[in-house]
């Protein structure tokens, strides 16, 4: 019986939770700003998430790279607070002369609260240190 290559398909999502610590806010960039979560962390944390899902799908030596993002920041997590991110997969976009690109609806929440969401876009690249790496 020959084992069944994963694939990703429309909908499959992945969850990614993290505590806001006071290095991902804005006050770590300027004290005389409120301790809360930074645009660029927060939207860093959605890419994580996104990578993290379709690495499940990448053959060995093969990463994920961000290529395109469209993210609002809708409201405040502060310090201590629990951040949960999550990627959906939507859909591939192909190009003429480009690689294709996954598409990924990402919401960011603090329990039910929206705190902020859009979509980012990835590309996959074969990287020489993603084979040791697994």
């Amino acid at each position: 019986m020959t084992k069944r290559k994963k694939q990703l398909r429309k909908g499959l999502k992945k969850t990614l939770a993290r505590v806001v610590e006071f290095k991902r806010t804005i006050a770590n960039y300027d004290r005389r700003l409120p301790p809360v979560l930074s645009t660029p962390s927060m939207i860093g944390q959605m890419e994580v998430t996104a990578a993290l899902l379709l690495q499940l799908f990448l053959p060995r030596g093969a990463i994920s790279v961000g290529t395109h993002i469209n993210v609002a920041h809708r409201a405040a997590a502060r310090t201590g607070e629990r951040l949960t991110t999550t990627a959906v997969f939507k859909r591939m976009r192909n190009e003429p002369g480009k690689r294709p690109r996954y598409v990924f609806a990402v919401d960011a929440r603090v329990g039910k609260r929206l705190v902020g969401d859009g979509w980012v876009e990835r590309a996959v690249i074969n990287h020489p240190g993603a084979a040791r790496q697994r």
